[in-house]
């Protein structure tokens, strides 16, 4: 993927008053509601024995909080060891080449990569671990991969080899087709909305057309296929967001999920809390209203998400991303009014927020000593659960996030291949143990509210860790 975000300067000036203007201008469209609001950042706590008070379990809280993100890098001492294929590699004097920067190789120091190395690298710089330097010392009593992860591996490889990862251009049509017509449709209503229903409408379908721009965004950077590559730069030209900057954040989601101090999308306290909170943490009489509250701030996700995205390519000077970003706002601006640009993006990000966290946060939790205890293949199996879809529309909004397990196994697969991989996954969950968890659409949002309240309603656990990031992108 693009190059990480290590190593940037603090602040950056916009090489033309031109693009000035323009960013600015995105700014206001997207963001401004939210420069007023506080940066949330907590300070650690040593933490002492939790459980949890929700649907799934959740262990103990760590006996030594993460290091934090400024200083991780010095946190490394000794050789830095990694397994990949059963080989070590010592990436001692390389993890500041890394090109997604140098925060992924601290997180697997001493652990094992595999998974993650095939899951989100192209052919060419898999080709190329293999000239890494080799281990001299291997770290000892690190455990072996289980039985399951070595058959999750040959699986892999069989389905490479079968053409699984291949895209085909009627499935890729399939996925532009609903998108394109709910952009044109909303343009059109908004434009010549007269009276509130109509104009409601429009704003319907710019949300829609937005949360299906954004998954389509979302696969386009997963995936490894030329068309794929091809068409990244749709995540700031049609998505309004910065792809550099998401695949950051989202990658580290995927290869440590629900991973407490390296998942973003479970840092959500003190507006939302997903386990017990620490009372030098928590807001009591806040948190009592959380599962009534919830919509509120799943619905800033795109306003807030832009804001990071501007702030991410002015900082680290990701000029051809701001240009696209600029583009992005100035073709809205020109097409859409704004109260309905805005509304859209709000109600957008309300739909797109309880997707993408209804089929985790209900799930296993991984902090105290089952942080990092699980191998890739286990931890996602635990911590992700599918979706079933009842009808075409939801099929449509869902944009493939209703396979969640699927894909967070196998991220550079396209989408319309997850229907049929979930019938060989559950064949494999049989054979190895696992467990494939799936639940209808409207129960697994109202699981999801069901865990909010009774944290709402629990007591505070002194000793349990915050939810800030190690590795925090912006």
């Amino acid at each position: 993927w693009s190059a990480g975000c290590e190593g940037a300067r603090a602040a950056c000036e916009m090489p033309t008053a031109c693009m000035q203007l323009a960013l600015a201008a995105a700014l206001v469209g997207s963001g401004s509601a939210l420069l007023q609001a506080p940066v949330l950042r907590m300070r650690r706590v040593a933490p002492v024995a939790v459980s949890r008070l929700g649907l799934s379990p959740v262990a103990q809280a760590p006996e030594v909080a993460p290091p934090e993100s400024k200083a991780a890098a010095k946190a490394i001492k000794g050789r830095l060891n990694i397994r990949i294929d059963d080989e070590w590699y010592d990436l001692t004097n390389w993890r500041a080449a890394h090109p997604a920067g140098a925060h992924w190789i601290d997180a697997y120091n001493n652990s094992d990569a595999t998974e993650v190395m095939y899951g989100f690298h192209s052919d060419k710089a898999v080709s190329m671990f293999r000239r890494l330097p080799k281990s001299k010392a291997p770290p000892k009593g690190v455990r072996s991969p289980t039985p399951a992860t070595y058959a999750f591996r040959e699986l892999r490889q069989k389905l490479v080899d079968e053409g699984w990862f291949n895209t085909q251009p009627l499935g890729e049509v399939k996925k532009l087709l609903p998108w394109a017509v709910t952009l044109a449709s909303g343009v059109w209503i908004a434009r010549t909305a007269i009276g509130p229903l109509r104009a409601f409408a429009g704003i319907l379908l710019l949300a829609v057309s937005n949360t299906l721009a954004g998954w389509l965004a979302h696969d386009y950077v997963h995936g490894r296929q030329p068309f794929a590559w091809a068409m990244r730069g749709f995540g700031e030209l049609v998505g309004g967001m910065s792809t550099t900057w998401w695949s950051n954040k989202h990658n580290m989601h995927h290869a440590l999920t629900n991973e407490v101090g390296y998942d973003e999308d479970i840092a959500l306290d003190p507006a939302l809390h997903l386990w017990a909170p620490d009372p030098k943490n928590d807001i009591p009489w806040l948190r009592r209203w959380q599962h009534v509250y919830w919509p509120l701030p799943y619905s800033i996700l795109f306003l807030y998400w832009r804001f990071d995205s501007i702030r991410y390519v002015l900082k680290h000077k990701k000029w051809s991303e701001a240009a696209r970003l600029a583009g992005h706002w100035a073709a809205f601006a020109a097409l859409v009014p704004f109260q309905s640009l805005f509304l859209s993006v709000w109600l957008s990000g309300f739909i797109t927020a309880t997707i993408v966290t209804v089929t985790h946060q209900s799930e296993e939790i991984f902090l105290g000593e089952t942080l990092r205890k699980y191998d890739f293949v286990e931890a996602q199996f635990r911590s992700t659960r599918d979706a079933k879809c009842n009808n075409w529309v939801s099929d449509m909004l869902w944009g493939g996030m209703q396979w969640q397990l699927e894909h967070h196994l196998f991220p550079t697969m396209p989408r319309y291949r997850y229907p049929e991989l979930s019938k060989v996954l559950i064949r494999f969950c049989e054979e190895h143990n696992l467990d494939y968890r799936v639940t209808g659409e409207f129960q697994i949002i109202a699981d999801n509210v069901e865990l909010l309240k009774k944290l709402a309603k629990g007591p505070q656990k002194p000793g349990n860790p915050n939810s800030e990031p190690v590795f925090k992108q912006v």
